[in-house]
């Protein structure tokens, strides 16, 4: 898989093998002790592929490009190594983001521009016959794919599993009526797509560093030095996972205010889903992927993309009395994605 990451390996079924390509920067290499998780090579490939038990190879969806076009080399060589006992072969697709433009190239090029990207399209579309079994992570995700590629995933079996949301994995259940520091949370590079900007400027909006209230924000790289931040906002670069749920577990708000960008689009926001499995209350845009998903939820405040007045507002309603009521959304852990699979490619 690309960008490995402390929260999928915190989820990752007992008897699945990770080979990743990548890591991202909140990546904690403690957590791969006593879990199959390796660095891609080609060799730790064929080992993969040869052991007898395997039925089931998951690649990294068709619309992140450079990483589909590795992942069709691996299907390939699956079916020239397992010829006689064919082996399964499924993702987990979240793109948000329309999949034409996605897939757009030569945009500038007025006459190439638009001959390139039906080609793109069809490519893609007719490379995804080699999936056996699809999971959408969030309804946006599988209207995104059906509309553009609905011909191709018609004999695939498909379904909408977006992420569970609680209790945490690592920290099992925490109240969520209970006792809440003031903190706001910022999980995440503080960069313009992730609508950092628009937050600080909403938290002196809103007065709550006045207040007590205080912004923590925890940036996994660290290579955005910033000078400017407003009071009551800490930065903890780099922190160690263990400090991450320490803060989720205590803190009353995570903030994830995305903005869509040329080529980009939140897919299912991460932090999102980490602060609501911790019992915390959530500020988000309606450019998150789940947003739709979560539109009823309680402990979700949906806010309009780059409007600082209107996340100031939904700040303050997060800071102060808890919304009550329930939601109907049903969320599937990474176990339960896998034996959705398991059950598709068997029938």
């Amino acid at each position: 898989m690309p960008h490995l990451r402390s929260s999928v390996v915190e989820e990752m079924p007992a008897d699945q093998a990770l080979l990743f390509t990548s890591e991202r920067g909140d990546a904690d290499v403690s957590l791969y002790a006593g879990r199959d998780v390796r660095p891609f090579s080609w060799r730790a490939l064929l080992r993969a592929l040869r052991h007898p038990d395997l039925e089931l190879l998951e690649v990294a969806e068709p619309l992140w490009t450079a990483e589909w076009v590795r992942a069709l080399r691996y299907v390939v060589l699956a079916r020239l190594v397992r010829p006689r006992r064919r082996v399964a072969v499924a993702t987990y697709a979240i793109e948000n983001l329309d999949a034409r433009e996605r897939l757009r190239r030569l945009g500038h090029r007025p006459l190439l521009g638009p001959v390139a990207s039906r080609l793109a399209v069809l490519a893609t579309g007719t490379s995804m016959l080699l999936l056996d079994a699809v999971v959408f992570g969030t309804t946006g995700a599988a209207e995104n794919h059906r509309r553009v590629f609905g011909r191709a995933l018609r004999r695939t079996r498909s379904a909408v599993l977006p992420p569970r949301i609680g209790p945490c994995s690592v920290c099992g259940p925490v109240p969520a009526d209970g006792p809440r520091e003031p903190t706001v949370l910022f999980l995440g590079a503080p960069s313009a797509r992730k609508g950092f900007d628009v937050l600080t400027a909403a938290w002196e909006r809103s007065g709550a560093a006045g207040e007590g209230a205080r912004l923590v924000v925890c940036d996994p790289e660290g290579g955005q030095g910033r000078h400017d931040l407003p009071d009551g906002v800490t930065v903890h670069v780099d922190p160690p996972r263990a400090t991450i749920h320490d803060l989720l577990r205590t803190a009353a708000v995570v903030a994830m205010p995305s903005v869509r960008r040329p080529g980009w689009r939140e897919q299912i926001g991460l932090p999102l889903v980490e602060g609501l499995a911790h019992g915390c209350r959530v500020v988000t845009t309606t450019e998150t992927g789940l947003a739709p998903d979560l539109a009823d939820h309680p402990r979700v405040v949906l806010t309009a993309p780059g409007d600082v007045d209107d996340l100031a507002a939904g700040l303050r309603r997060a800071m102060g009395t808890p919304s009550s009521g329930t939601s109907g959304y049903t969320g599937y852990t990474k176990a339960e994605v896998v034996a959705w699979w398991l059950d598709a490619v068997r029938r």
